[in-house]
């Protein structure tokens, strides 16, 4: 189970309602991601995006160097009114996470989040 300890990188980021509901759904998907659950974690993704890039190859190809993440902390919510592939969506956010990982020291994360209804949903991946 993926502990994300606020505590081990720095004081944590005073998140608004709205922030806080981006954190845990990017910390959802994150934690799919993290179990190596590829095709799971690309299939989880906004449809709107799913076809944009082979998601379960670049995540193979990108992420599972790294191992699984044992520390996860938000470093930075950036908000945005535009993301690729979300056409009309107005609240946009890009979430970036410093995460220990098993084979190295810290990767950094960021995940865009769009939110789409009631529900945040992920609509793109980087490793920093």
């Amino acid at each position: 189970m993926l502990v994300c300890d606020v505590s081990a990188f720095a004081a944590p980021l005073a998140l608004s309602k709205n922030d806080e509901a981006a954190r845990e759904a990017a910390v959802q998907w994150l934690q799919v991601l993290d179990s190596a659950n590829y095709n799971d974690a690309a299939q989880m993704m906004a449809q709107e995006i799913r076809n944009q890039r082979n998601w379960s190859g670049y995540f193979a190809k990108h992420r599972a160097a790294l191992g699984r993440a044992s520390k996860r902390h938000l470093t930075e919510v950036k908000h945005t009114s535009t993301l690729p592939g979300a056409v009309g969506v107005r609240k946009c956010a890009i979430l970036r996470f410093e995460s220990s990982v098993e084979r190295g020291s810290v990767a950094i994360e960021e995940i865009a989040m769009a939110k789409l209804g009631c529900c945040w949903e992920v609509f793109g991946y980087e490793l920093k």
